[in-house]
């Protein structure tokens, strides 16, 4: 079939461009030149600028600028079918960028096929092996002639019965070897992914012990029955084949990075052929950019030799290998290895063998991890290690947490305080006086009593979990629901927090005490294992309800159970295998559950007098399980506990009683200790604390009854924060002995929520009416912020920014003709960057200075995120836009001539506010391209 028949334009391969990781000539575009057959009629020729695929392969991939060197030569192809223009190129990562920033470009990401509709910018589509061009149309990707393609979409169930045949008897280690990895043959992602623009979730790479990445938005391996990390795993799959083969020497050596094997058998003092040397099963081959390779070594790949064929092609098992449905550990037959480097990694690609050592081989540790299997949000959980290595010591231990590299640590005995609920891989990797280790996991399974307020990790990027959104959870004063929502920029130049309306439809009497939602953040299978918020709530129609953020949006559903009018709901993660559970006051005031059970709920009543006041009630986890805090039938503070073996209820005894329709809040002291606080009969603040089977009663010196309470824990030290008769918070901390209190600025009516996320300042919610207000700690005192009160308009979120005089004045113009304020007009980039960042607003960048600035920062001017001159991560939207673009994306108003940006300007934000154009106007006036030029002013 020819290429007209298949309608497809194509233009060739390109090999100007980046040199020495700068611009060459800072040209914004370059002619591209046929490297392919053609047909009669079809164009050979095209324009791609090279600047803009750059950005857009780093702002998609949230690479951080200078990551990458340049396009490698003759990877760039383009094709056009249908009106939208296609590219497909490999990027190879700067000699400069950090390790943990090159080894984001291993397994094929740094390929990427990006595509263009008419009159819209590059944007990234997917990321994978060069040859298997996944995300082009199968006609494009024929018609750039990919030859990998087959190679790519082999199914797995095909290539693991291959692999299971291809097992033989082992009389070498690198047969050992060999037999390993086939074993392994389909091993996979969890959750399935397609690109590796986003996480890549596997369980060998906390077997090896990897000291940068966490387990955040991954999900449970069924096939080792493990909690997977995030992170390029190629080189962690390698390496865990070669030691469970047997190999021990230098393996320290071996990292996350392809190239550490080269590094390996350079120190083995190996003879290191490029694109050379006889092969044998259980020889790393690994895999190069075209160039000279040096120590220490940048790879794109490593894989495992499993056979050798006559007529030389081998067979080969790959870790972190991108089919067409999920990553996962591949077999790939008859490889001719200069061949298929090149069709599968892209042009002038390199290979070289690493053989794994042939002589015996000191013995490697033997740790054991002592600790528990579950935890508790914001209490130190401990874990201690031993083991021993014949003929030597174990000289060191390394612990890693799965949820933050800063939280590594060093030592025989550790502790940590895990940051939310979900499943954590711990890992300890002890290390011999013969120079061999050994790696040994310990999921954790860590529970989550709800609050008002959930704060979510960023998953963007597999070294780093920040910034914390957070969601604060309301009732409206129509009865609807609203989440006050920030984005870790709190304070950044005005931007930080603003209320949204979401869905669900709560009942009345949920706007006093008691009353308002329940929300917990958990990994949630339905979203990908991805932590997500839940808000809990009696629906206007009077089942309980949830609604939660799905991949696609809020989403809202009832899940069973009838709460009591003015019920007060709480929730936690833990028991169950740490499903959600909801406790709240049903008919007649029955303490009640509704739990999580596969994919449905189930509600259940708990033993123990009916309550006295449905709107106090609390809950706390702990090791040892959950524990529901609540005022009994006679007045007496009881207290409901999941032993494992059922549900039983006691009454707390107090001295002094319980005052009448006192407020409850409860926290786990310890790992396997809670206390609950309250007001008692004297109309002082009392902590009752767990005990073993019993329950110690203090009372708070220097404390008054109070209406509203919530409590918390941090470094240690327990926290109750209350509100004073005339409504002042205070806050009183001690360790269960001294107590100190201290008063906090601000009146209030209720307290709705207290956060201590690791990372962020401590954080009281407060509300006077329908004022909200957020107290937060800074280390030496706490500084007191009004929130919004009111749900926010899409018109509110427009901002038109410009970067020089003469385009303000055009950005002022036309918002006033869309009918925006002119507080939609900001000349300052610290603030449209803040705004970009966070995918709450949509950015229009007005003038091509506003769009330079946006797009590649050349000037180097302050923003938000610390980055230095020369990229942003940004990229620019489809448009126009009447809704929000997404994180890092905003919308260019910069015309291709200048003299049509006021009327482009005008265009957009009239079509944001209105969903139309100006009437009469049917096309927009063609933009321009953003160019590496310093221009305007930072504001």
């Amino acid at each position: 079939m020819s290429l007209r028949a298949l309608g497809v334009m194509v233009a060739g391969t390109l090999s100007a461009g980046f040199l020495g990781g700068s611009l060459a000539g800072a040209s914004a575009a370059v002619s591209t030149a046929a490297a392919v057959s053609t047909a009669p009629g079809v164009s050979t020729s095209a324009v791609v600028s090279r600047p803009v695929l750059v950005q857009a392969y780093l702002s998609g991939r949230h690479l951080p600028v200078g990551a990458v060197a340049r396009i490698r030569a003759g990877s760039l192809r383009t094709a056009s079918v249908a009106g939208t223009r296609w590219a497909i190129a490999v990027f190879t990562p700067s000699a400069s960028a950090a390790p943990w920033a090159r080894g984001e470009f291993q397994d094929g990401a740094s390929t990427a096929v990006f595509s263009r509709a008419q009159g819209q910018p590059w944007q990234l589509v997917q990321t994978g092996p060069y040859g298997c061009g996944h995300g082009l149309p199968a006609r494009v990707r024929r018609a750039l002639g990919l030859p990998a393609a087959v190679i790519c979409q082999a199914p797995i169930a095909t290539q693991r019965r291959a692999a299971s045949a291809a097992r033989t008897t082992a009389k070498t280690i690198g047969q050992s070897i060999a037999n390993v990895a086939l074993t392994q043959v389909g091993v996979s992602d969890t959750p399935a992914v397609t690109s590796f623009d986003g996480v890549d979730c596997d369980p060998y790479t906390p077997m090896v012990g990897a000291l940068s990445p966490n387990a955040d938005g991954c999900g449970l391996d069924s096939h080792f029955s493990l909690e997977d990390e995030n992170e390029e795993w190629c080189s962690d799959f390698a390496k865990w084949v070669w030691q469970q083969a047997g190999v021990t020497t230098d393996m320290s050596a071996i990292n996350a990075g392809a190239g550490s094997f080269y590094d390996w058998g350079a120190a083995q003092h190996e003879p290191l052929f490029v694109d050379g040397g006889t092969p044998a099963p259980g020889d790393a081959v690994v895999f190069f950019p075209p160039g000279q390779i040096a120590s220490p070594a940048y790879a794109d790949h490593v894989g495992i030799v499993t056979g050798v064929n006559s007529g030389g092609t081998v067979n080969l098992v790959n870790g972190d290998f991108l089919g067409t449905s999920n990553i996962s550990v591949q077999y790939n037959t008859k490889v001719s290895l200069t061949n298929w480097a090149a069709e599968v990694w892209g042009p002038g690609e390199q290979w070289v063998l690493i053989a794994p050592p042939t002589g015996p081989q000191q013995p490697a540790p033997a740790p054991v991890i002592s600790g528990s299997h579950v935890g508790v949000t914001g209490t130190a959980a401990g874990f201690s290690a031993t083991g021993t290595v014949p003929g030597g010591s174990v000289t060191q231990y390394q612990w890693t947490f799965g949820y933050d590299r800063t939280a590594n640590q060093a030592g025989p005995g550790v502790s940590t305080v895990f940051p939310g609920a979900g499943i954590y891989p711990v890992t300890v990797t002890a290390a011999s006086s013969l120079g061999t280790v050994a790696t040994r996991t310990w999921d954790v399974d860590v529970a989550g009593a709800s609050s008002a307020l959930t704060s979510i990790p960023s998953d963007a990027v597999w070294y780093s979990t920040t910034p914390t959104g957070q969601y604060l959870f309301l009732p409206t004063a129509a009865g609807g629901l609203a989440a006050e929502t920030s984005d870790g920029l709190a304070g950044v130049t005005g931007f930080g927090w603003l209320q949204q309306a979401v869905p669900g439809q709560l009942g009345p009497g949920q706007l006093g005490p008691g009353g308002g939602p329940a929300a917990l953040a958990y990994p949630d299978p339905a979203v990908a294992d991805a932590m997500t918020p839940h808000a809990y709530f009696r629906s206007s129609a009077g089942p309980l309800a949830e609604t939660y953020l799905g991949e696609a949006g809020w989403i809202t559903r009832t899940l069973g159970g009838q709460p009591e009018l003015g019920s007060a709901l709480a929730a936690t993660t833990a028991g169950g295998g740490g499903n959600p559970a909801v406790f709240y006051f049903g008919a007649a005031g029955q303490l009640s559950e509704t739990r999580e059970q596969g994919t449905s709920w189930v509600t259940s009543t708990l033993p123990g007098p009916d309550t006295t006041d449905v709107r106090s009630l609390a809950v706390a986890s702990t090791t040892a399980g959950v524990g529901v805090f609540y005022l009994g039938s006679a007045g007496a503070l009881m207290v409901a506990s999941d032993t494992g073996q059922g549900w039983q209820s006691t009454p707390i005894s107090s001295p002094y009683g319980v005052a009448a329709a006192s407020p409850l809040t409860a926290i786990s002291s310890g790992a396997d200790q809670a206390s609950v606080f309250f007001v008692d009969g004297q109309g002082t603040l009392a902590e009752a604390t767990s005990a073993g089977s019993t329950w110690a009663v203090h009372v708070l010196p220097g404390t008054t009854a109070t209406t509203s309470l919530a409590a918390a824990t941090t470094s240690g030290a327990q926290e109750v924060f209350w509100l004073s008769s005339l409504g002042r918070a205070a806050v009183t901390s001690g360790n269960g002995k001294q107590w100190q209190t201290t008063t906090l600025p601000g009146i209030a009516t209720s307290i709705l929520a207290v956060g201590t996320y690791p990372g962020l300042p401590q954080e009281l919610f407060l509300a006077d009416g329908t004022a909200l207000q957020l107290d937060a700690s800074t280390g030496s005192g706490w500084t007191a912020t009004t929130l919004p009160n009111t749900p926010v308009t899409f018109a509110s979120r427009v901002l038109l920014y410009a970067a020089t005089p003469g385009d303000e004045v055009s950005a002022s113009t036309a918002a006033s003709a869309a009918g925006l304020p002119a507080s939609a007009v900001t000349e300052d980039f610290a603030t449209a960057w803040a705004a970009t960042l966070t995918g709450n607003y949509l950015v229009i960048a007005v003038g091509q200075a506003a769009d330079d600035a946006l797009y590649f920062n050349t000037c180097g001017w302050s923003n938000p995120s610390g980055e230095g001159a020369g990229g942003t991560p940004f990229d620019l939207a489809s448009e126009p836009l009447d809704q929000f673009p997404g994180v890092d994306l905003y919308e260019n108003a910069a015309a291709a001539a200048a003299a049509q940006t006021p009327p482009l300007t005008l265009d957009l934000a009239y079509y944001a506010t209105h969903g139309t154009l100006p009437a009469g106007l049917t096309k927009l006036p063609a933009q321009g391209v953003p160019a590496p030029v310093c221009a305007g002013s930072p504001g």
